[in-house]
C-alpha cells in the first residue's frame, strides 16, 4: 500500500508524507505484522509546484507578448487611416470659404482623429517589449496615458474617477511602460472590486487617483494612490495576494499575475508598494517610487 498525505506539525507547518506498507509474512505465509516507511517528500512536492508555476508563467509570458505584438500591429494599421481622416478634416478647415457648420465638424473631424492617434501611440508605446530602457518620465503623462487607454471602460460601468495630482511633481527615472502597466493592473482590480459590490450606478462607485511628493532626508518619493470603496479584501487572503498566480476571480477573469507582476516591477524600481483594506469596505494601494532610484541612465 502506497499513500500520499498531509501533515500539520505544532508549528501549524504543513508537511507532505508519502507511506509505503508492506506486509510481514511467517512461514506458512500468515500475515503477522506490516512494516509501514514514512517519507517526508514536502521539498519535491515544493519543488514540482514550483516547476509547474513556472511554465505556467511562462505560458502567460509568451500570451502577453503576442498580445503586445498584436496590439502593435493593430495600431499601426489604424495610424494610416485615421492620419488621412485628419488631413482631409484640416483641409476642409483651412478653406477660407465655406459654411460655418462644415467647418465646425471639420474641426470635430480633427479634434477626434486626434484622441484617436493619441490613444494609438499610448497603445503603441505600451505594447513595446519592458525592460529596454530607462529614462525620466512626468508621472502626469504616465497617469494621462493609462488613463487614455482604460478610462472610458471604467466610465462605461459608471465609475467616476477623481484624479489629484500635486503641481510642479518632479520627473521619475523609470521604465515608463513598466510603472504604466502596474497603475493599469491596480485601476483595473478597482473596476472589478467595484463592479462586483455594485450591480449598476452608485454614488459610491468611485475610484480616487493621486500622487504627491515625500521628501525623507535627501531621498525624494512620489506616492501614487488608487483607492476603492468596493470588496475590500478579507484578511484571511491578505498575506497571499502578491503570490504568482493567487487570484479569487474565475478561471475566465484572470490568473492571479497582475499584482505579483506589478509587486516585482516596483520592487525593481527600488520601490514599495503597500495595501490598506478592509473587507467590504475599501482598498487602498499606496505606490512608492524613488525620484532617483540609482541606476545609471542608458545613453
Amino acid at each position: 500500500v502506497s499513500e500520499e498525505f498531509i501533515v500539520r506539525r505544532d508549528d501549524h507547518e504543513d508537511r507532505y508524507v508519502l507511506a509505503n506498507a508492506g506486509p510481514v509474512r511467517d512461514k506458512t505465509g500468515k500475515i503477522i505484522a506490516a512494516i509501514v516507511v514514512f517519507l517526508d517528500i514536502t521539498d519535491k512536492r515544493i519543488l514540482e509546484k514550483n516547476q509547474l508555476n513556472l511554465e505556467a508563467q511562462l505560458r502567460n509570458q509568451q500570451k502577453l507578448e503576442s498580445i503586445g505584438t498584436l496590439a502593435s500591429g493593430v495600431a499601426h494599421e489604424i495610424n494610416n487611416p485615421i492620419n488621412g481622416i485628419m488631413n482631409y478634416g484640416q483641409l476642409i478647415l483651412d478653406c477660407e470659404e465655406g459654411d460655418p457648420d462644415i467647418k465646425y465638424y471639420a474641426g470635430e473631424i480633427v479634434h477626434e482623429t486626434n484622441r484617436i492617434a493619441e490613444i494609438v501611440r499610448n497603445l503603441l508605446n505600451f505594447s513595446r517589449k519592458s525592460g529596454q530602457e530607462h529614462s525620466y518620465a512626468r508621472i502626469e503623462d504616465i497617469i494621462t496615458q493609462t488613463l487614455s487607454l482604460i478610462g472610458t471602460v471604467i466610465k462605461k460601468d459608471q465609475i467616476r474617477i477623481n484624479v489629484t495630482i500635486e503641481e510642479n511633481l518632479p520627473a521619475i527615472k523609470c521604465r515608463s511602460q513598466q510603472i504604466q502597466q502596474v497603475l493599469m493592473n491596480l485601476l483595473t482590480n478597482a473596476h472589478d472590486a467595484l463592479n462586483i459590490k455594485y450591480k449598476g450606478y452608485d454614488d459610491r462607485k468611485v475610484i480616487n487617483l493621486s500622487c504627491r511628493l515625500s521628501v525623507n532626508g535627501s531621498r525624494n518619493r512620489l506616492i501614487l494612490t488608487v483607492e476603492d470603496f468596493g470588496t475590500g479584501i478579507p484578511d484571511a487572503i491578505i498575506d497571499n495576494i502578491f503570490d504568482p498566480f493567487f487570484t479569487t476571480k474565475g478561471r475566465d477573469q484572470g490568473t492571479g499575475l497582475g499584482l505579483s507582476i506589478s509587486y516585482g516591477i516596483v520592487k525593481e524600481h527600488h520601490g514599495n508598494l503597500k495595501i490598506e483594506t478592509e473587507e467590504d469596505q475599501y482598498t487602498r494601494f499606496i505606490l512608492e517610487l524613488p525620484c532617483d532610484n540609482g541606476w545609471e541612465l542608458e545613453r
